[in-house]
């Protein structure tokens, strides 16, 4: 197993995206990984900050790290979000 920062290899962005979307987003939000995702690529903040769990060649879970989940307690963060991994793992 292997975890990939997306940031690291912009070529697992799509993955990232499709992956992510397919277990987290409805009809409603779909946009909003995307979005995430590809700006997360262009901030010279530390975050936000997505991954991906690969195993064999496959996308068995992902994982984003933010800075908020628009809570009011803004001085505590970073914000796990978006944890998926596959049950048989």
């Amino acid at each position: 197993m292997r975890i990939i920062n997306i940031r690291e290899q912009v070529e697992y962005k799509d993955k990232a995206i499709e992956y992510t979307q397919r277990k987290w987003a409805s009809k409603e939000n779909l946009k909003l990984y995307e979005d995430c995702i590809i700006h997360s690529l262009n901030t010279n903040s530390c975050l936000p900050v997505w991954y991906l769990l690969e195993d064999e060649g496959g996308i068995i879970g992902c994982a984003g790290l933010i800075t908020n989940d628009f809570i009011s307690r803004m001085d505590l963060w970073p914000w796990v979000c978006s944890l998926y991994i596959e049950e048989s793992y």
